[in-house]
């Protein structure tokens, strides 16, 4: 197809499901429900036909598809994990993308494991357009849905600056309708971080909750910050509640997140009344469980499952996130009838110290470490300011001489060749309390 026509064709498909966006979340729950159930079904007929995985489990267990009727009933496969997907991604991949006709996204999230997921392209554009969404809420603050400038403090190989970098070589954006874009560097000092900040003067400020909450504590102490934004969106980590607290009151800025993987890129997005997360429901069955894998109530805290009903490229159905979530009892006063998921309890990484008052995020350290080949789990842990131990969980025990030797090389590079590293070989590295998995420990850090 020649690339006008393909931009063309994504183009309206975009548009064409963005219509929808203004009405979707509004309408009567049981008319989202049953477009969910539609997508329940059709993604496991297509499972079922085109995935190692689930032909065997379903064979085995005397399943098919037609026993499939609604989200509920996906809770009849079992439940699938974090390291299972990233030590045979093939199994979970539909043949029909087995010749490359994908985008592979790379990213670790609360589980610390590193995963590359397929994505078909009709997925990826129904993510792009359900983000209008809360485009719709950030309008809010902003008064305007589009031309706004964003700014952004992503690591250099987020899934953000992925999906990015494949919507604009498959699709045009107006200019009148693009937003101006601008990028903080996360391996550069909060000075000239909040020095770019100041400069570019964003409406939107979006970034992982521990690094803008520093940031934001940074620039409070010192008086740095001289341009504030409309409005602060994180993602990917958590933001821990003091910060929240700061810049909605020192600055005066209110403060939203959303809620996303790579696994099923947006799950969840908070609203204008900042009560809870409000779930996709069209686009992902969410269900919260105990220790046990049984369903809870809402009012129940346990771990988030989720199945993605929209990639049909590797496909992932009752899949433990690895986060730990409340479903909220109540409906939120904005109107919306999505039901919401309250306190998440994400991943909230460390930061790495170092010398001159400087620090690192655990981004930084996981754009070094994810591209080393054989690597599934990490952990970097600052026993000293100078002296660190790495945790490797790796897929194959005979490749890890040169496992090891690429890990210390790329960290040495990072940190410095003057620190004391040590490394070990894990078999597995445990979750905390919380589910999550933090790839980076410091005791150090401040």
């Amino acid at each position: 197809m020649a690339n006008w026509l393909r931009k063309a064709y994504w183009n309206t498909f975009t548009l064409w499901h963005v219509r929808k966006e203004k009405g979707l979340p509004y309408r009567p729950l049981d008319e989202i429900l049953a477009l969910q159930n539609r997508r329940v079904r059709a993604i496991v007929t297509h499972a079922y036909a085109t995935v190692p995985y689930y032909r065997e489990v379903m064979d085995g267990a005397g399943l098919r598809p037609d026993d499939f009727h609604n989200a509920d009933d996906l809770a009849r496969l079992p439940l699938l994990t974090s390291e299972q997907v990233a030590r045979e991604p093939q199994r979970f991949l539909s043949r029909r993308y087995t010749e490359g006709h994908s985008l592979l996204l790379h990213s670790t999230g609360t589980s610390g494991h590193i995963k590359v997921i397929h994505y078909n392209p009709t997925a990826l554009f129904l993510a792009l357009a359900h983000g209008h969404r809360q485009r719709r809420v950030l309008a809010h603050f902003t008064g305007r849905t589009f031309g706004y400038c964003e700014m952004e403090a992503r690591s250099l190989t987020s899934v953000s600056l992925q999906l990015r970098a494949f919507y604009e070589f498959h699709s045009w954006v107006p200019r009148t309708l693009d937003l101006t874009r601008g990028r903080l560097l996360l391996t550069d000092s909060i000075e000239n971080n909040v020095a770019r900040i100041n400069a570019f003067r964003p409406e939107v400020l979006l970034g992982y909750g521990s690094y803008l909450g520093v940031l934001f504590r940074r620039a409070h102490e010192r008086g740095l910050m001289s341009a504030r934004p409309q409005v602060v969106v994180y993602g990917a980590d958590r933001m821990v509640e003091a910060d929240r607290l700061l810049i909605e009151t020192a600055f005066g800025v209110p403060v939203l997140s959303s809620y996303q993987a790579v696994e099923a890129l947006r799950i969840a997005f908070q609203c204008e009344q900042r009560q809870g997360f409000h779930i996709s429901l069209d686009a992902v069955t969410v269900r919260v469980v105990d220790e046990r894998g049984r369903t809870l109530e809402p009012g129940g805290t346990g771990h988030v499952v989720i199945s993605n009903l929209t990639n049909r490229a590797i496909v992932l159905l009752n899949y433990r996130l690895g986060d730990v979530a409340t479903l909220s009892r109540s409906t939120c006063p904005c109107g919306r009838t999505l039901p919401t998921l309250e306190h998440i309890a994400g991943r909230s990484d460390d930061f790495i110290s170092l010398p001159r008052e400087q620090f690192l995020h655990a981004a930084v350290v996981e754009d070094v470490l994810e591209v080393v080949p054989g690597v599934v789990q990490i952990q970097l842990v600052q026993e000293e300011l100078r002296r660190f131990v790495l945790r490797v969980v790796s897929v194959d025990g005979a490749a890890w001489p040169q496992v090891r030797q690429r890990s210390e090389a790329a960290l040495r590079t990072l940190l410095g060749t003057d620190c004391i590293l040590d490394l070990e070989r894990l078999d597995a590295i445990p979750p905390e309390s919380g589910g999550k998995v933090r790839t980076v420990i410091s005791y150090c850090c401040k």
